[in-house]
């Protein structure tokens, strides 16, 4: 993944229930090759996710760079691509919208419109 030229998925696409993690996916991937261009791997959002799974940013990477596809990932980190937990998505409504601005400003800086993922409503109208 070159992040030199691309932007990662968005935050708001939701992997195994996870919001956020296909957008750290494509940047662990743009770490381990070097291509991470301005962007930062980990981040602070990153270090919420990887808290919760219980992961070091190197750790991570490592798990990503072993791997092929998202599915692959998934099966390492232990997480149903169809069928998350209910912690999972507990947690995923609490970062969706604690992070529903962060959200939202990133779209804007990728040139993108912000779309929610399917079921969730924030708690704050739209800005």
């Amino acid at each position: 993944m070159d992040l030199t030229n691309n932007f990662p998925r968005p935050g708001e696409y939701v992997l195994g229930g996870y919001p956020w993690l296909a957008r750290m996916i494509d940047k662990a991937r743009a770490y381990n090759e070097g291509t991470l261009g301005d962007y930062i791997y980990p981040c602070p959002i990153d270090k919420e996710l990887l808290s919760e799974l219980n992961l070091t940013g190197v750790e991570f990477a490592e798990i990503v760079e072993q791997t092929d596809s998202d599915e692959q990932v998934l099966s390492q980190l232990g997480v149903s691509a169809d069928n998350p937990k209910p912690e999972i998505l507990r947690w995923a409504r609490l970062f969706l919208e604690n992070r529903h601005d962060s959200l939202m400003r990133l779209a804007e800086e990728e040139n993108r419109v912000y779309v929610p993922p399917k079921g969730f409503t924030p708690v704050r109208p739209f800005a």
